[in-house]
């Protein structure tokens, strides 16, 4: 099997760039070195990192399609984030393919695409309304403009996870929660398997268990793109008030939202020996930190559906991690992090910041225990097994998916000249006959 890959690529900074390096070692392995053609539109990327890999580009309105149809099989790495994906979910829509669903609240993706970037309020309404009716679209219309203070709440309310999936040929997700959402819809070829992060032996991580015995001042830190539901509000509050706040200091890596209000925040609050924003760093030293630190601050509340390769990262480092009691953090194991309630992120990380000045040796068995967890679970080459085996089930859809496309076609045609507003029944109808029609081409019958 030949794969198209598209992703974002390293330095993008997005987790899902290092995803594809983690993957694509193993997912050629399994298919055979030359098998994989990684496509993107960015104008650089990492030649060290990517060496040997077939990297090509393309650009939305001259996609050389004659290229990318070689392949049996184009896989889309879909996220919540239209600067790295809304050209992969445009290229997914003409050309149906495997997705692989890296979040599924994607309401910030389309509400970027549709009325930030095209300036098309109307047809973001009108997908509202398609997936979510007419109330809905009313709903939308209210908060659209004041999305910076309504966006988590339209993410949660109107997901529009389906529009990234209505030309798909299949799924791919990385949290059982997801996977238990989408299967009730019965729509795509669905499949699970823990997001992948390959892993040295645990004696062979930097640093792994001398940290424990060095401090105080203890080292805190946060990464990765740190939006709203990063609560790092809470963080600030919580160590602000803790009584022994000079026992840590923490560290913040990566992309914030407003810096500038963070930065005065953190003054007004009077922890500015305490709070250092570093800003987005190279990998290298960002794996150095992660080796320096003693406890992972990883909260993500409201959640997008999303499993965190940052968590992976934070276990690779045998890393104590506080993680939001919710979505797939909620379902990893209890001993391989420790809980903070959604809405009660204060009290619970003053709680914890306690007990690890109490008992480190405690917190150090939660980072070996979750290194335990990413040794047995996500390892690359099982992942690539199970993609391999989901492209070949959505190869398997392609005839059901092009005769949902006909019935839905024929059945709004149908509906046109019968002057009624709801096509469902008779494309249903008109769906069966070419579903049967297409099965005795494919038998023979």
């Amino acid at each position: 099997m030949k794969l198209n890959w598209f992703s974002p690529l390293p330095p993008a900074g997005t987790d899902i760039a290092q995803f594809t390096l983690r993957v694509l070692p193993a997912l050629r392995r399994a298919l055979g070195g030359g098998a994989v053609t990684v496509w993107t539109d960015q104008d650089k990327w990492d030649e060290k990192q990517l060496a040997g890999v077939d990297v090509r580009r393309y650009r939305s309105g001259a996609v050389p399609w004659m290229e990318i149809n070689k392949a049996d099989l184009s896989v889309f790495n879909i996220g919540n984030n239209a600067q790295f994906h809304g050209a992969i979910w445009q290229i997914s829509r003409q050309h149906p393919g495997l997705i692989i669903l890296h979040d599924t609240h994607l309401h910030h993706l389309f509400y970027h695409l549709y009325v930030e970037q095209w300036q098309d309020a109307k047809e973001y309404l009108r997908q509202i309304a398609k997936y979510y009716g007419e109330a809905g679209r009313r709903d939308a219309a209210r908060r659209m403009h004041n999305v910076a203070q309504e966006v988590y709440y339209l993410s949660e309310q109107y997901p529009l996870t389906p529009l990234a999936l209505e030309n798909s040929l299949g799924a791919l997700v990385h949290s059982p929660v997801a996977f238990d959402l989408l299967r009730r819809a019965r729509r795509w070829p669905l499949a699970y398997a823990p997001l992948p992060f390959p892993a040295a032996p645990l004696l062979e991580a930097p640093g792994s268990l001398e940290r424990f015995s060095s401090g105080p001042p203890f080292q805190l830190i946060l990464f990765g793109y740190i939006g709203r539901n990063r609560q790092l509000g809470a963080i600030l509050q919580a160590l602000a008030e803790f009584e022994e706040r000079e026992q840590f200091r923490l560290h913040i890596y990566g992309e914030l939202t407003d810096q500038e209000h963070w930065a005065a925040q953190i003054r007004e609050l009077g922890l500015r020996r305490l709070v250092q924003l570093r800003g987005f760093v190279p990998e290298a030293k960002l794996d150095a930190a992660l080796s320096a630190a003693h406890l992972a601050i990883n909260l993500r509340y409201p959640t997008m559906g999303e499993a965190s390769g940052s968590q992976l990262r934070i276990w690779s480092h045998a890393l104590p991690s506080l993680v939001s009691e919710t979505g797939w953090l909620a379902t990893l194991p209890a001993a391989a992090v420790a809980f903070v309630r959604p809405s009660n992120e204060v009290a619970d990380l003053q709680a914890h910041f306690r007990d690890f000045l109490s008992d480190p040796q405690r917190f150090q068995q939660i980072g070996e225990q979750g290194r335990r967890v990413l040794l047995e679970q996500h390892a690359p080459d099982v992942y690539a097994r199970a993609l391999i085996e989901c492209a070949q089930m959505a190869e398997r859809f392609r005839p059901q998916l092009i005769a949902r496309q006909m019935a839905e076609r024929a059945g709004t045609k149908l509906a046109s000249m019968l002057k009624v507003n709801t096509p469902d029944m008779a494309a249903s109808k008109v769906g069966c006959e070419i579903r049967e029609l297409l099965i005795s081409a494919n038998t023979g019958d």
